[in-house]
């Protein structure tokens, strides 16, 4: 694993122990901007995600494209 994919795991993790106040009923202002804080990063954090799982998967079409045409 990476640095940056130890920081998206870990954030994660706080990102759901962020959400206990509002399940457990605190209604509080800090809360809800530390929700929304939370949110924005967590949407960039799968935004990238997905981005970095497109790149992989684009990188073995190419793999398996030169495989195909050194056997063949």
């Amino acid at each position: 694993m990476t640095r940056r994919e130890i920081g998206e795991t870990a954030f994660t993790i706080l990102a759901i122990a962020a959400l206990w106040p509002a399940i457990l009923g605190w209604n509080h202002p800090v809360y809800q901007v530390i929700m929304g804080i939370v949110l924005v990063v967590l949407s960039a954090l799968v935004v990238n995600k997905f981005r970095r799982i497109r790149r992989m998967y684009d990188q073995t079409k190419v793999e398996a494209k030169q495989r195909r045409n050194e056997e063949g």
